[in-house]
């Protein structure tokens, strides 16, 4: 990015900060030679169109706030497919960093800082803009001294139209208020909670809330009370303390009505009245700067604090009469302007221009006449259901403003409306798929459950229309969410009826259930059972448990054992056959042999069972016996 001209006018010097929505690059303003900060989004937001209609309306809100405590907004604009801010450019650094190498920050200092961050918001809210996104990141301490705040506006419109990323919320949800954790309407009172987390910061080194999760943090803000700040520093006053925690207040009912009345709380409890009350020093500001690389030369103890020339000129200037005093003024004044109508000739020469009103034309026909006006044109195109695609839906700046000849007249034209390439939601939780579909202006209808082994609980896992469809605006998009993964139990050796309450307790249900003698009834509740399907420990993907069961214990013993012989004889002539002797009784189906025989061999086996014996014998699996003992 570094060395690139935003529309031929924004040359990108370095690149000085990075952040969740966009990178910070130092900008040389060729029209009117002065350095500026410039804010390039992130591609994902440009990619957003509710976003950047949104943006530019905030951004131009912004813009209109004129206060020595906030960052000015120049200009906003495309170059390209990328959307810029162009800032005042403040050389020094954020509180953040200000706090993180400073553990012991003075109370009258902390306080002096909070009330110059409450001068801003208070010009801000009497314009009807709220911050949103108070945080010592988003505060800046000039080299000067100065407080300086920034991204009014711009927080308001990440937070409403767009998914922020990890670093964004993790950096932000310490200082967020109960009411925008948990979703509800921000007013005024939300700024004032921010800006007493970030004064409880300053005066204790500590942030009231932590956790592991940016939802755990989220969560304490909405249930837990603020801790005492004077847990952490005992020097802070009971005023002072007070007054903190009346802005902490978790509802808003019970915070003061305007961050007017919190600066006045502050003034009072720390001691500043009006005729007093300075602000803040550049004491807090100095993150040393780097040594100059030539060695500078110590002046000589004994050199005077003045100059022999600067002594006398002084003496000259202060016996001067007045008169001399004013035309000397006036003649520096005189010069300085013609050195600045001669340096910036071309600036002071170039003709004003009244920016006709195109919204509504073809994007051709508005191209056209702006040109004719020896204006010059950026079009940026947004899909719209309700304007005509080619039609340009808003410009900036406004038809009636007075502008330089060439400067650049931003257009959004609609492209009509577009057809919607369903995403892929697979492995995102509800909320996520929600919020995703309210973004592309979709429909969540119904949610089912369903099963999936390999993915976790709480996911989505199926969907329909399937990924990547091509749909309407509003289209219904149903969904499957998978169920929780239930343990399979061990239930072997257990009589059929207990099985099944150790499976119904799991969340799981009884599959087939399937008996080893098919002459035993597999219904049976004292059955018991013998294997099951899937085996203990292992997930149950359809969230049902097999079984295979036997006549129980309790039967089988109540049978006398019974005892006998099977005698088999194998012709001589012809092949070797195989034979079974199988033995059913009360304890179920057993096979007691099971081989080969040669042509000619007898066979001789002792039998035994309980209960009701019956014994057959198998040759090439053909029944040749069967009778009970």
């Amino acid at each position: 990015m570094t060395g690139k001209l935003l529309d031929n006018r924004y040359q990108i010097l370095k690149k000085i900060g990075s952040g969740g929505m966009a990178d910070v690059y130092t900008a040389k303003d060729i029209l009117l030679d002065r350095v500026v900060a410039v804010k390039i989004l992130h591609s994902n937001f440009a990619e957003d169109n509710e976003f950047v209609v949104r943006f530019r309306h905030e951004a131009q809100s912004a813009g209109r706030l004129s206060h020595p405590n906030i960052v000015g907004i120049y200009d906003v604009g495309c170059d390209q497919g990328v959307y810029y801010i162009i800032m005042e450019y403040v050389e020094g650094t954020t509180l953040k960093q200000y706090i993180q190498s400073h553990p012991n920050i003075p109370i009258d200092t902390a306080v002096k800082i909070a009330i110059e961050i409450g001068s801003a918001l208070e010009e801000a809210h009497r314009n009807g803009i709220i911050h949103c996104d108070i945080k010592p990141h988003n505060i800046l301490l000039t080299d000067s001294g100065k407080v300086k705040v920034t991204d009014f506006g711009i927080a308001r419109v990440i937070n409403s139209s767009t998914i922020m990323n990890r670093e964004s919320i993790l950096g932000s949800v310490h200082y967020l208020s109960p009411e925008q954790a948990a979703g509800d309407q921000v007013t005024e009172k939300t700024d004032i909670y921010s800006l007493g987390i970030v004064l409880y910061e300053m005066l204790t080194h500590h942030l009231p809330f932590d956790g592991d999760t940016a939802v755990s943090i989220a969560l304490k803000h909405i249930q837990n009370e603020i801790p005492r700040p004077t847990k952490f520093n005992p020097a802070i006053s009971p005023m002072l303390e007070e007054c903190l925690l009346t802005a902490l207040q978790r509802d808003p009912e019970k915070r003061y009505d305007t961050v007017s009345d919190f600066i006045s709380e502050l003034k009072i409890a720390q001691g500043f009245t009006t005729s007093i009350y300075k602000p803040a020093h550049p004491d807090f500001a100095a993150v040393p700067k780097p040594a100059p690389a030539r060695p500078v030369r110590p002046k000589k103890t004994a050199e005077p604090p003045l100059k022999v020339r600067e002594r006398y000129l002084a003496y000259v200037i202060t016996h001067l009469p007045q008169k001399y005093i004013w035309t000397a003024m006036i003649l520096l004044f005189l010069a300085a302007f013609v050195w600045a109508f001669f340096s910036f000739g071309n600036f002071w020469s170039a003709k004003n221009i009244t920016v006709p009103d195109v919204v509504g034309q073809s994007a051709a026909s508005a191209e056209t006449l702006l040109k004719s006006e020896n204006l010059r044109v950026s079009v940026d195109e947004i899909a719209s259901d309700t304007v005509p695609a080619g039609q340009v839906i808003s410009q900036t700046p406004q038809a009636g403003m007075d502008v330089k000849e060439q400067r650049i007249i931003h257009l959004t034209v609609s492209k009509g409306g577009v057809v919607i390439s369903i995403p892929d939601l697979k492995g995102m939780t509800l909320a996520q798929a929600q919020e995703r579909l309210s973004r592309l202006n979709l429909q969540l209808g119904a949610v089912e459950k369903g099963n999936d082994s390999t993915l976790p609980s709480d996911v989505i896992i199926a969907q329909t229309p399937a990924p990547g469809t091509h749909a309407e605006k509003g289209t219904v998009i149903n969904l499957q969410i998978n169920g929780k993964q239930a343990v399979v139990p061990n239930v072997v050796d257990m009589t059929l009826a207990d099985a099944r309450k150790a499976i119904l307790a799991a969340d799981l249900a009884v599959g087939t259930v399937t008996s080893q003698d098919a002459s035993l009834k597999a219904e049976d509740p004292d059955n018991l059972v013998v294997s099951q399907t899937p085996q203990a420990g292992a997930a149950a993907g359809d969230g049902k448990v097999n079984l295979v069961v036997t006549r129980g214990k309790a039967k089988a013993a109540s049978g006398a054992e019974k005892r006998g012989s099977v005698n088999i004889s194998i012709p001589k002539e012809g092949k070797a056959r195989h034979v079974e002797i199988i033995v059913m009784d009360d304890d179920g189906r057993h096979t007691v042999y099971s081989s080969d025989a040669e042509p000619g061999a007898v066979i001789s086996r002792d039998v035994s069972g309980r209960g009701t014996v019956r014994v057959q014998v198998l040759v090439d699996n053909s029944v040749i016996q069967d009778r009970e003992l």
